[in-house]
């Protein structure tokens, strides 16, 4: 791959990936709830089911997706369905004024596993992956390679820019958010938000 090409497909990326999805959705409403702790973990989970699909990609099982039919489909309700849960259960959860007091630590392993779920029931990632890398492929080239390295550059840029909402997010809610009450109803809010987004996402 040449160096144009490659830091042309270095651009596409930051710009498909700063665009918020389901994932940045559930990044932001974990860090404004829990703190910057708590959106890395998000973070780690989502970055689990990525490396999974990016993985997947490299070694040319997209075209497999592609003919699963219907699992797709019940692969995303269920990630929305759960989203729109969370959502709920955190927009109704009673509140207090945060200052002087720190909220509940949730446990890790559940918003790792959040992180991981929505990113996973993302029924087009996979078939977005499988089109979307063969348009900067040199044929005459190391195609695994090639994959490789683009999918580990996917990987990264991917890590940075949602590892830098979460950041983004807590300083925001330092400055503007002191009630509790507010912080669940954004929380919740982004959280159910993920859920319509993955909703309106077409399997094909």
């Amino acid at each position: 791959m040449e160096l144009t090409t490659y830091l042309t497909f270095v651009l596409a990326c930051a710009i498909l990936i700063i665009i918020p999805g389901p994932t940045v959705a559930v990044v932001i409403a974990n860090s404004l709830k829990h703190g910057v702790r708590i959106g890395m973990v998000t973070v780690a989970g989502s970055m689990l089911a990525m490396g999974i699909l990016l993985s997947l990609v490299t070694v040319g099982l997209s075209a497999i997706l592609e003919n699963l039919g219907h699992t797709l489909t019940y692969i995303k309700w269920a990630g929305v369905a759960y989203l729109i849960y969370i959502g709920y259960k955190t927009w109704t959860a009673p509140g207090s004024n945060l200052s002087g007091m720190k909220a509940e630590a949730p446990d890790p392993r559940k918003i790792f596993m959040r992180g991981f779920i929505v990113s996973i029931s993302n029924p087009k990632a996979l078939v977005f992956f499988g089109a979307f890398f063969p348009q900067f492929l040199n044929p005459e080239g190391d195609i695994t390679a090639q994959l490789a390295l683009m999918s580990v550059t996917f990987f990264v840029i991917a890590l940075v820019l949602d590892s830098a909402w979460t950041v983004m997010v807590n300083i925001a809610k330092n400055l503007l958010l002191r009630s509790e009450k507010i912080v669940n109803r954004v929380s919740g809010g982004f959280l159910m938000l993920g859920g319509g987004l993955l909703a309106l996402i077409k399997e094909k």
